[in-house]
This record gives structure tokens, sequence and C-alpha cells, in this order.
């Protein structure tokens, strides 16, 4: 009896811990369906999804300059009538294809608009212009819209994770049906697109090197950098590309995706200042007159001038004005390999510029110090010629340099990364100058550039304004076209105003006719419209 009374508690116990498990789970899994069905009570459509910014020094955005209307459309007799009254006959039939799904979808107005309570337009940055600014710096994207060249890919980790986006949410039925009339939610992160990177880029002045060269140079580049800093301004390639034709500029023979301003070439008489720099450190007496028959014999060989021109009595001031080969040829005779090639990587040749994570400039070639110990060969170092090759990036450290009194700084393209308010969070560090010919040696290099610029083989870049002071190349490759004539690599590089410098700008046309020719025009349009631009401040 007493064993019975005990079986019922214990069955009792049972069934109450039994009811009281089935209850707990009940409540858990009824929570667990309310939560999946409110998750699934949501129509989410995408409007846009953005990256961070790209900027230039002012702030000034480089990408997204262009917006475009995006519609979210929930599909309606009314929705449908306002879009196909303002759609050409194929975008008509779209939307009405698509409204016959009964989801709601975007659609793209461009700048059109329309009214309509099932319709919300959005304005939304276009990515890329047809016309875009410095192309080859800013990178595009692939079809996951992650960066695979340019900045796009330097940062492509923090401007991927900074952008916002906007998407619109309906509510829907059991079956997943969108509930007429019931009120959307528009989930609108697009402030977060102002986070981004910071370039040493002009807007301004990019559009402006970027004109001049589509007017006047089929290949090359033009790079222009803010005295003494050497902060890159503008960087231009030629033949530029949009990213919105990618599979064009992949397909085009002119090979258009390729930096030219990052890439070596020949680059002829720009190095005599160089050759001149070591000269004068070592004690050249600048005024000393060489007789200039139009060539010179080293060892036999006749070094000439270009096209065999008779320059009759110079110093070096004349000899950089008129481009003297064999003036430059005589004053290396006394000096040294090693200076030779430790003033080169002084001034920046033979190394290559991290300008961005895994933006690297071509490091060029530069001749092994045994090998100018032959006369021949430093003979043709002396004027440029032979196995040197250096970039454009280079040729601007260069001008920049005697620009900036003699003092060396690496070209800079970064600032750093901000925040969506604009507020720097990672700074860039501009390089230290470093101190490399004296301001006895760089004031009669400036000088000689003047002259060249007044009456010598440099005249055609002349502004229209004060002065400039620059020096031309007319480098020979060695390379035969089908006609047989040689590839030239033509360049022009100066700098503006001479006496009180503020832009230095090189320009190199590949295969050229010559400097002043082919790249004068460029530097001149350049300067000219900066001047016009900024006009008070180079009447400071």
């Amino acid at each position: 009896m007493y064993s019975n009374r005990i079986l019922v508690l214990f069955s009792f116990l049972m069934v109450t811990i039994c009811i009281m498990i089935v209850r707990i789970y009940g409540l858990s899994e009824g929570k667990w369906l309310s939560q999946a069905a409110t998750n699934q009570s949501t129509y989410n459509l995408e409007i846009s999804k953005n990256r961070g910014n790209i900027y230039d020094c002012n702030m000034q955005p480089l990408v997204g300059r262009k917006e475009t209307n995006i519609a979210a459309v929930f599909p309606s007799i009314d929705s449908s009538n306002k879009l196909c009254s303002i759609l050409n006959k194929k975008e008509r039939e779209q939307v009405l294809e698509r409204s016959s799904y009964g989801k709601p979808f975007i659609v793209n107005l461009k700048d059109r608009t329309v009214i309509s309570d099932d319709i919300d337009v959005f304005r939304i940055p276009i990515r890329y212009s047809d016309y875009q600014l410095a192309p080859h710096i800013i990178g595009y994207l692939d079809n996951t819209r992650n960066g695979v060249a340019g900045i796009e890919k330097s940062y492509n980790d923090y401007l991927s994770q900074s952008g916002g986006g906007i998407n619109v949410k309906y509510k829907v039925d059991a079956v997943n049906n969108i509930l007429e009339g019931d009120k959307k939610k528009i989930d609108d992160t697009s402030y977060m697109n102002s986070k981004g990177v910071v370039l040493t880029l002009d807007s301004q002045i990019q559009e402006i090197a970027q004109r001049a060269a589509r007017k006047n140079l089929k290949k090359g580049a033009v790079i222009v950098t803010e005295v003494p800093t050497c902060k890159l301004r503008a960087i231009v390639s030629m033949p530029d590309y949009s990213q919105n034709y990618l599979s064009e500029a992949i397909e085009s023979s002119d090979s258009p995706l390729i930096n030219r301003a990052f890439t070596p070439y020949n680059v002829g008489s720009i190095f005599k200042l160089v050759t001149a720099s070591v000269a004068l450190e070592r004690g050249l007496d600048c005024e000393k007159i060489f007789e200039c028959d139009g060539h010179v014999d080293v060892e036999g060989k006749a070094f000439n001038c270009y096209n065999g021109s008779k320059h009759g009595k110079v110093n070096l001031s004349n000899a950089i004005a008129y481009s003297c080969n064999s003036y430059f040829v005589d004053i290396s005779k006394p000096l040294l390999p090693k200076d030779m090639i430790d003033f080169s990587k002084k001034f920046g040749f033979g190394e290559s510029i991290d300008l961005a994570p895994g933006l690297v400039s071509d490091a060029g070639n530069l001749p092994e110090i045994s090998s100018l110990y032959d006369k021949m060969t430093m003979a043709n170092f002396s004027f440029g010629q032979g196995e040197f090759l250096g970039t454009p990036l280079q040729v601007s450290g260069l001008i920049n340099a005697i620009a900036s009194g003699g003092k060396y700084s690496q070209p800079q393209l970064v600032e750093g990364l901000v925040d969506e308010n604009l507020e720097f969070i990672q700074k860039e560090e501009s390089s230290n100058p470093e101190k490399i010919i004296s301001e006895k040696t760089t004031n009669i290099l400036i000088n000689a550039m003047k002259s060249s610029v007044e009456y010598g083989t440099s005249i055609r870049g002349r502004p229209e304004n004060g002065v400039a002071a620059a020096k031309t190349a007319t480098a020979e490759t060695g390379i035969l076209k089908p006609d047989g004539t040689q590839v030239i690599q033509a360049w022009y590089a100066g700098f503006y105003p001479a006496d009180n410098p503020k832009y230095s700008i090189v320009v190199l046309a590949e295969d050229g006719v010559g400097g002043g020719e082919s790249c004068g025009p460029v530097f001149k349009q350049i300067v000219d419209d900066i001047y016009f631009q900024f006009p008070n401040y180079f009447n400071k």
C-alpha cells in the first residue's frame, strides 16, 4: 500500500517534469519561430552598396563626382503608369516585365525623376566618369567590386569596409507576397561613403594637365609636382582610358592600361643636368669656353650633337640652352664614375619609388660603376644615352630638387586616410629633403634652364606670362620602326615661375619628334592654364 503511494507520487512528479520540459521547449521554440517569422516578413531591396571615397588634396572627390537617380519601385498600376510616361520603349518593356513578378525592383532613371507613392527616388554617386580624372592612379574594380589596380587596390580593405549604402525593406505575408499599403523602411548609411583615402593630387591641376596631354600627346606622360615638397599634383598617362569601358582598353594595341608616368624610358639630354651638377660640385668653371664643331672624338669614335649641329663657342649655360652633346662629353672626361652614379642615385635614379601599398614605380636602369671606366660608355652616359633608363617620376624628382635649391624630396602621392567626418585617422609623413647640391650650383643650373626657354631648345614652352626654366631631350633608342626611322623619346622638363618656383612639370612624348616640338606645347599650355586659373597666387 505504502509502495503504491510512492509509485503514484513518483509518476505524478515525472508527468509534471515532462509537462514543464515540453512547456519550456514550446516557449523557446515559439520564440525562435517568432524571430524566424519576423525575419521572413521583410523583403530587402538593395539600392546601392558603395565604397569609401578617394579625395584630392583639397578634399574634393576624385570618384563619384557625378550622380544618377535610382528609383525603388513597388509594382502597382500607378508606379507603372508614372514610369512608362518618362521612359523609352525598351525601358518601358523592362519595367512592365519586372512589375509582373510582383516584387519591388530598381530602375536607373539617370537624370529623370518621377513622383509616386509607390516610387522612392535616390541620388546615387557613379563611381567613375567616362572622362575620369587620373584613371591610372585611381585604378579600377573587378566584378566583385574589389580593387585590382591603383589606389583602389592599394587601399581595398579600407575602401570596401568604409562605404555605406541604401536599402528599402518591404513587409511581406506568410507566402512572401509584398503587403501593399504597409509602411516600408529605408535604411540609409550612405553617410559612411565620406570615409576614404586622401591623395596629394589637385583635381584642378589634374584636369589642366589631362586636357593639355589629350590635345598634344598620343602616347606619353605628364607629371606636375609642387615645389619644394615634391607632392604630386597631377599624373597623366596617355593614352588614357575609362574604367567604364575596360574591355576596350584591354583590347587596344596602344596599351592604355600601362601607366607611362612610372615606366622607364631613354632619358637623353635631361640627364645633362646631373652631369653638370657633378662637374660643378667638383670645381668646373662654368664660364670656361668650349669650341663645338658638331662632334667630339673619344678613342676614335665620334659623338655628335643632335642633327650634327655646330654650336660654336659655348660655356655651361649655352651648352644647356642649346643642348650641346659635345660639351658634356668633354666635361665628363675628368669625372669619377663613382661620383656620376652616386649623384644619379641622390637625384632618385636607379631606385623604385613606393607611392602607396603595392603601388611602386619602376627603378629604371643605371650603368654599373665599372662600366663607366670605359671612356665611350662614360661619354654616352654624360648626355643620358646608352644603358641609362629613367621614369617620368624620377625626372620629376630631379627637376623638383633643382627648383628647391638643391634639396631632393621623394615624390609623394598619399596624404592619408580620413573618417566619415573627413578627419584624418592616419597621416602619411613627407620625406625629409636631402641637400645634394649647393645653392651656387643650383643657381647656375636655373639660369641656364631659363636661357633654354628664352632662346634655346626649350623656347616652344615659353609661357605667356613670366619666366620658366626648362631642359629638353630628344633621346635616341636604337629601335627602328617599320619605315626605317628610329623611335625617339622626347622630353620637356622644367618649373614655373623660374625665380620663385611653385610647380615643376615633366612631359614625355613616347615616339616623339623632339623635346621642344613634341612636348613644349604641353608644358606651355599647362603653365598658362595654371597661371590664368590661379593668377593671385603668382602675383603675390
